[in-house]
């Protein structure tokens, strides 16, 4: 979108945008030309032309003086209750039906959608994230394309200042644009090598700093595990470090970590046919922290960021780790594989083990790990697991209920604690055929964060959805960045 900001009374743009909230004389003194809009857009909602209700477009033309106008108009409801995710849908839906209609060009009233609740701000960050994210499409690898959408829109309004925050909304949106980029590449392309030299390419001339260490490196440094779940395929596994220093020096960073499974077959647990389907979105949680990091360099945030993804193809030959094989891990202790296709667990161990080395303030790990967290709380919410970060997560969790993410605390305890060390020739064991796997497997991995604070968060359901949105296509979500990203910009 190629926004402007103008303080005219003049549309010149033959289409335009309002907001209509369910009482007209909620909208504040709005000159539209000659006329007050409330005055124009009265008869319209008594005739039923125009819907009031929330996110509900409607569209037909009316005069401003002489010239006739095609007038899109987005219920608001009772604009004295809206909220965040409220605005999310009005201007999901509005981006939408303009791209559907592909209107080129349009002037937004950006006054008719003030509200007590919210800042100009916050609402034009919103509008410039939406014009974006919602109209989100890949369509990389189809031979008949449509031709790219781009809108030039003029935004009315008396606060010049709303620009900053329109692209800072803007900004959040590329930024979740591009790990949904990075999770729909197919996997035959997306092997952990050319993730690598994508993510290298991307921040070559940024400043964050991006290291790699190849299959080779991993298993001369002892990522036992990483090696261990990637050994099977001709393309080896990767480990991607992204630093951001944006904060002060010597400032404890915050570890963000990422699952980073390009495709996972299951290996010699193999999956069935169909589980096998969308397996190219098992890194789903490592694109997410890329497009975190991403938002956080655009909008220079003060902090410090160390990114750590584990990428590896979880595949089958006379390589491959087999159930009952031990391995040693990282940080030295063995790990019995009772099931290969809990490979996740695996490589965040050694990814979570080697964040802590940068000696972080939190470690927040994200991963596409278990079914059981979606039995237990369905495809659209995801599961966190805490230990020793209250602090962090009550904030996080604040954040992502006003987001319109939604994150819901499981437990991990002294039973979890006690099976996860249940091998009779290892230190620890990989899987458990009782239940509570989302239990077990966080507690697998938070084994490994040793005394830091630490998140985990399974977004198996969420990460990807099979619905199409006002948040955008169905597919890969970018799930929790919004989310994370608004919490980092609180510290």
């Amino acid at each position: 979108m190629d926004a402007v900001i103008n303080t005219t009374t003049n549309f010149e743009n033959d289409t335009l945008i309002v907001g209509v909230p369910e009482h007209l004389n909620q909208l504040e003194s709005i000159k539209v030309g000659d006329d007050e809009l409330s005055d124009l857009l009265s008869p319209l909602k008594q005739h039923h032309i125009l819907s009031t209700n929330i996110g509900k477009i409607s569209s037909t033309f009316f005069k401003i003086g002489e010239k006739t106008h095609k007038l899109i108009s987005v219920g608001l409801g009772n604009i004295k209750t809206l909220e965040y995710s409220d605005y999310l849908k009005i201007f999901g839906n509005v981006f939408q039906a303009l791209k559907q209609s592909r209107v080129d060009q349009a002037t937004l009233v950006f006054d008719s959608f003030k509200s007590h609740q919210h800042t100009n701000q916050t609402i034009a960050e919103i509008l410039g994230q939406q014009s974006e994210q919602s109209i989100y499409t890949f369509d990389g690898y189809k031979t008949n394309k449509s031709a790219p959408y781009q809108l030039k829109l003029a935004i009315h309004t008396k606060d010049q200042s709303i620009s900053e925050s329109v692209e800072q909304g803007h900004a959040i949106a590329t930024a979740i644009n591009l790990a949904r980029d990075y999770s729909n590449i197919p996997p035959n392309i997306l092997t952990p090598a050319y993730y690598a030299d994508l993510i290298q390419q991307h921040f070559s001339e940024t400043e964050v700093i991006v290291d790699v260490k190849d299959s080779v490196t991993l298993q001369s440094e002892g990522f036992g595990l990483v090696h261990a779940v990637g050994k099977a395929s001709k393309q080896g596994p990767r480990i991607i470090t992204l630093t951001y220093n944006g904060g002060r020096p010597g400032d404890n960073p915050i570890a963000l970590v990422g699952k980073g499974i390009t495709y996972d077959s299951g290996g010699y647990s193999i999956k069935s046919k169909t589980g096998m389907q969308t397996m190219k979105f098992d890194m789903c949680g490592s694109s997410n922290v890329i497009g975190m990091i991403e938002a956080a360099r655009q909008l220079a945030l003060p902090i410090n960021i160390v990114g750590v993804i584990a990428a590896a193809e979880n595949m089958i030959n006379e390589e491959a780790m087999k159930p009952d094989d031990v391995y040693t891990a990282l940080s030295g202790e063995s790990v019995e594989v009772l099931n290969t296709d809990a490979e996740g667990r695996l490589v965040l161990g050694d990814a979570v083990f080697y964040a802590n080395q940068f000696e972080p303030q939190v470690i927040l790990d994200f991963a596409t790990l278990t079914g059981a967290a979606v039995a237990a709380l369905g495809e659209d919410k995801a599961a966190v697991f805490n230990k020793n970060a209250t602090t962090s997560l009550n904030a996080i969790l604040e954040q992502a209920k006003t987001m319109d993410e939604m994150v819901f605390e499981l437990p991990m305890t002294a039973t979890e604690q006690a099976l996860i060390r249940k091998s009779a020739v290892a230190d620890l064991v990989n899987h458990t055929n009782g239940q509570g796997k989302a239990l077990f497997a966080a507690t697998f991995i938070n084994h490994f964060a040793g005394d830091t604070p630490h998140l985990h968060f399974d977004i198996a359901g969420p990460a990807t959805t099979n619905q199409p949105s006002y948040k955008g296509p169905a597919g890969p979500t970018g799930y929790l960045i919004l989310s994370i990203v608004q919490w980092l910009r609180t510290l």
